[in-house]
């Protein structure tokens, strides 16, 4: 009764995402689109844990500093390994560029804006043509209004980065989709700021919105996405994408989840699976992407399996909660 119920209300709310997709893509990798996950540069045997729980997106670190270390030498057999396999899989690529490399840094510091806006052109140019027709989707950097990733600011960001990186990707691919500004929900770091900054000067190079938010409890998340906030806070991101003539747009979470080592396994795997049921709700959020696949020893506990890839609760509790998504 429980599977069957499952089943009946994955056909309500995923299926109209499914549905968008071609009849082929779907009945080949039978994944599910509406839920990615991030996994930085994973391996094969990280893809084959995704497709297993059929998730259909992929969040990754294609990122400048790791794609060209040193001026002109690329490391494209790592990036075409992971384009092919994960190709193979039928599992969809967001790609997160940006970073600059030492040799392109403004001041010595991979988070600072890169010294030559035409070399971040260059770069973006380069990755965007190599991976036509198999990444669609590119962020052009990560949480820039956080100091950990970025440490400029805004007019830097817009100016440096955003701007001439949208003018290049679109040169080179003018089908690819740009998603941003994936800014911290931070208050001292001033996200609804740089949001509604953002969202002003930029939006019409802007395909898909996207924004990470982590909160204690999927409650707490879902209100700061869309509920009533006290007049002290800053209002929901859905205010801001009111108020900005933003909504019309697609909107996904590109990072959102709980950390098992300070909850435990199973309200880990308790808190994914009602936040999943909210976004099935909310309707406006088209796609939610968890962070992240396998426990990092510098962010230990959001994994959805440990380091070694041994599966905890709340992989096997998505696993079960979408695997009938993509039937009829």
């Amino acid at each position: 009764m429980k599977k069957y119920f499952l089943f009946i209300l994955i056909s309500i709310f995923f299926l109209p995402d499914l549905a968008q997709q071609n009849d082929t893509e779907k009945n080949s990798s039978n994944l599910c689109y509406a839920i990615g996950i991030n996994c930085h540069i994973p391996k094969p045997q990280d893809l084959d844990l995704i497709k297993d729980a059929r998730i259909g997106f992929i969040r990754v670190d294609l990122t400048w500093d790791v794609v060209e270390p040193k001026r002109g030498q690329y490391k494209w057999d790592m990036v075409d390994r992971l384009v092919n396999e994960a190709q193979s899989r039928g599992i969809r690529i967001l790609a997160i560029l940006g970073y600059s490399p030492l040799w392109a840094s403004s001041n010595g510091d991979i988070h600072d804006p890169p010294a030559s806006t035409k070399e971040w052109q260059g770069f973006v140019t380069k990755i965007v043509s190599r991976y036509k027709g198999k990444i669609e989707y590119f962020s052009l950097w990560n949480e820039p209004n956080s100091k950990t990733f970025f440490k400029g600011d805004i007019n830097e960001f817009i100016g440096k980065v955003f701007i001439p990186g949208a003018e290049a990707l679109k040169k080179a691919n003018p089908d690819a989709k740009i998603v941003g500004p994936d800014l911290a929900h931070l208050k001292g770091a001033k996200w609804d700021e740089w949001l509604e900054k953002i969202l002003v000067r930029c939006s019409d190079d802007i395909d898909v919105l996207s924004h990470h938010c982590y909160k204690s409890k999927p409650k707490k998340l879902k209100r700061n996405l869309q509920g009533f906030m006290p007049p002290w806070d800053p209002p929901a991101v859905r205010r801001i994408l009111e108020k900005t003539g933003c909504l019309n747009k697609p909107f996904w979470l590109t990072e959102f989840g709980f950390r098992s080592n300070k909850i435990g396994y199973e309200k880990q795997a308790d808190y994914i699976e009602k936040f999943i049921k909210y976004h099935q709700k909310m309707g406006w959020v088209e796609k939610i992407f968890i962070y992240e696949l396998r426990d990092s020893p510098i962010e230990p506990g959001f994994g959805i399996v440990e380091n070694d890839r041994t599966p905890k609760e709340a992989y096997t509790r998505i696993k079960e909660i979408i695997k009938d998504c993509n039937k009829n």
